[in-house]
Formats: structure tokens, sequence, C-alpha cells
């Protein structure tokens, strides 16, 4: 199977989660956060390589993979954070730590991808698995940061405070 396609899907699924959080910086982020969860919809096509019956993984392997993947995300959540500013409107934190940790794990991803000795849709279940467990409680707890900030300036606004 040629695996092409999937890694191309994989590196431009990489490169919104890169941009739109790297965008949001510096734009206000619209709406009620909903469009942070709904980008959990990108994973769906992945879905697929859990029911490849080519892929011989144990369960013991798929459940240290999605432990890893929930370790990861613990300095995802972290490097996390929204913030109301002077107009009143929403924004990522503005994080340097963050922009290096998601290169970091895109980069550790691509040289492990070439370390594991197993065949290639057992490997891609795996990162799959991985990734599912790192984006999933990082983008859940996203929008609860979110919500925490877009609660509270709505409070602030129907009081009618500036800031």
């Amino acid at each position: 199977m040629n695996y092409n396609p999937i890694l191309i899907i994989i590196i431009l699924v990489a490169a919104l989660i890169f941009y739109r959080q790297i965008s949001s910086m510096f734009q206000p982020i619209r709406g009620n956060g909903t469009r942070i969860i709904i980008t959990l919809l990108l994973l769906t096509p992945g879905s697929a390589l859990i029911m490849n019956p080519n892929a011989e993984v144990t369960p013991v392997e798929v459940a240290v993979a999605l432990f890893l993947g929930c370790v990861i995300s613990i300095p995802l959540i972290l490097t996390t954070g929204y913030e109301r500013r002077e107009n009143g409107r929403i924004y990522v934190k503005k994080s340097l730590a963050f922009v290096i940790l998601f290169i970091l794990i895109f980069t550790v991803r691509w040289t492990i991808r070439g370390i594991i000795d197993m065949d290639s849709d057992s490997r891609m279940l795996l990162f799959f698995v991985s990734a599912c467990g790192y984006i999933i409680p990082w983008k859940i707890s996203s929008y609860y940061k979110f919500r925490k900030v877009y609660l509270s300036n709505r409070e602030l606004q129907r009081n009618g405070s500036a800031f």
C-alpha cells in the first residue's frame, strides 16, 4: 500500500493546526469556541487505520501509544492559554514555548517513524493512536480554557466594564 497520500494528509493536518494556532495569536477568536472542538473532525479520516486488518498490534502496544500520547498532551495543555486584550476580544496567548514544542513533537514523531522496526500498517496505527492521545485532550482542554475566558468576557461586557 502506498502511504505517500496519508503522509501528505498528516503533514497538511499538522500544518493546519500549526497555522491556526499561530494565526490565532494575532487574530481574535470568533464565536463561542466550537471551532476549537470542530478541528477534531480532522482526525476522522485516520480512523480507517484502526479498522485496517493488516495492522498487527497488540493491545499493550496500543495502550502504550495512547499513554505516550496523553503524556505529550500535558505540555501542550500547559502552554496553550487564552486572554482578553484591551479591545475586549479573546486571543490565544502568545507562547514561543508552544511553537517550539509543536515543532519538537512533529520532529520526534518523524524521527521515530524511521526507527521503529515494524510493518508500516502497524506503525501508522500506533502513530495515529498516539496522535489521538495528545490531540484530543489538548483540544478539549483548550476548549474549556477558552470557555472560561469567554464567559468571564461576556460577564464583563454585560456589566459594562471596559476591561
